[in-house]
């Protein structure tokens, strides 16, 4: 699975029109890609990770992003799994908000 291709601003307002579903994200801060991350679906969906991690709740290091993306899966942690193992292969380390969970 690659990244997902399209990057949206941050933003409550843009987070708010994220799909109620699962999948994966990644959050970007500039170019970096600092997170890759996955949404179980139920109450854990896209928005709701999203919505998390832009408010702080899931920590520091990712309430820095200014972009994300997301992808639809029907297999969120194992797709989330397979960009984690690629991105080590490309980058030698994880993303740096991965690294520190």
């Amino acid at each position: 699975m690659p990244l997902p291709a399209e990057r949206f601003p941050f933003t409550a307002r843009l987070i708010a029109l994220a799909p109620l579903e699962a999948g994966v994200y990644v959050l970007w801060h500039g170019e970096d890609l600092i997170y890759i991350g996955h949404a179980k679906g139920g109450r854990a969906t896209l928005r709701a990770c999203l919505l998390d991690h832009f408010s702080g709740v899931s920590g520091p290091c990712t309430r820095r992003a200014n972009f994300y993306g997301w992808e639809l899966s029907e297999d969120p942690e194992g797709d989330e799994a397979r960009l984690l193992v690629e991105y080590r292969s490309l980058n030698q380390r994880l993303p740096r908000c991965n690294a520190r969970a």
